[in-house]
């Protein structure tokens, strides 16, 4: 996936003052996570640590800086951490407490973000998204470019953000949003271009397949592709390591041999297929008289979405197979969670 860094790259070619705005530490109930940030400008905003009135307030602290510093009457800060308690003091009814950091880039730093901004938005394989490092209480700008962010994730696995001891310094990591987890749709009928839609604005890549040029046809979508083949099941093997697999095609036949192909890979992350238990407890005995083991079967999901939700219209089923797949994807990300230090309570989860 291209992550879409445009609202930075914009803010940070403008002239003017920037801010750096992060959630650097966080207690209790908050609106966002450690590490995510945000860049305020005189006129402009990107990001977001929140909303709400921690985000108005912060806003407003950081611009009536930018015009004090043009009178000398209020000094605009280079580095620092505020905690802003929420609940009654900010009208939220979060009731935590966000450590909130503020970094005013110079020229230097800000043109180091921008072409950093820019590389990474031409990079297609960010699996753990990158990092932004800066050491605590200092304007000191460290970034972690694309090939410096996959040996940081090999070596400390998806970062969530917050304060990090790295190199024998606090550092205030910035998270930038993993890109989009890869998903491989076999069959564009009614529920294969429903789940299209729904899963166009959600962190998902999708690649469609089909035998049929016409059902194919007039499919659109930012990270949508498209691959016709006569035989659906041998583009299995091109899938990536860790893709999510949904099954769906007009015929059992294929959905069989797409479902055995998949399941014999062993690495992906996902494997689900349309159909009812009847379905699916003809499709185990079948793959198990193949040949496969319990433990590659065991990976099927048969029938796909989420208990509950028992409507067939075909919105109904993208729906509850979107949120099925976001929770995998979010199971999977915690997985690889590091311990993170955070500024003052010791060693917690980031």
């Amino acid at each position: 996936m291209t992550l879409s860094f445009d609202a930075h790259i914009d803010l940070l070619s403008s002239p003017g003052p920037v801010m750096l705005v992060s959630v650097a530490a966080i207690r209790g109930s908050t609106p966002r996570e450690a590490g995510a940030f945000m860049l305020i400008g005189e006129n402009a905003l990107s990001g977001t640590i929140g909303g709400g009135n921690l985000e108005h307030q912060v806003t407003r602290k950081v611009r009536d800086g930018f015009a004090g510093a043009k009178t000398d009457a209020v000094p605009t800060p280079d580095a620092k951490i505020v905690r802003f308690p929420l609940g009654p003091g900010l009208g939220q009814c979060c009731g935590g407490s966000v450590d909130v950091g503020f970094h005013l880039l110079d020229a230097v730093q800000k043109a180091d973000l921008l072409a950093t901004f820019k590389q990474l938005a031409l990079e297609r394989d960010l699996e753990s998204g990158c990092w932004i490092m800066l050491p605590a209480n200092q304007n000191q700008l460290t970034v972690a470019d694309a090939d410096q962010s996959a040996v940081l994730a090999r070596t400390f696995g998806t970062l969530r953000g917050g304060m990090m001891a790295h190199n024998g310094m606090d550092m205030l990591c910035l998270r930038l949003d993993a890109a989009a987890t890869p998903v491989w749709i076999f069959g564009a009928g009614h529920v294969g271009k429903a789940l299209v839609t729904a899963l166009a604005p959600l962190p998902f890549s999708i690649h469609m397949v089909d035998s049929r040029d016409d059902y194919l046809a007039g499919l659109r979508g930012a990270e949508l592709q498209i691959c016709q083949s006569d035989r659906p099941q041998d583009e299995v093997a091109d899938i990536p390591s860790g893709a999510h697999v949904l099954i769906l095609t007009h015929n059992h036949a294929l959905d069989f041999d797409i479902c055995r192909a998949a399941l014999a890979r062993g690495d992906l992350g996902f494997v689900g297929m349309i159909g009812s238990q009847t379905k699916r407890a003809r499709f185990i005995g079948r793959l198990s008289d193949r040949g496969l083991s319990p433990t590659e079967i065991g990976r099927l999901t048969c029938p796909i979405g989420i208990h509950g939700i028992t409507g067939k219209q075909p919105g109904v089923i993208a729906a509850s197979v979107a949120v099925q797949l976001l929770s995998v994807r979010e199971a999977q990300m915690a997985q690889n969670q590091p311990v993170i230090k955070t500024a003052s309570d010791g060693i917690v989860g980031g």
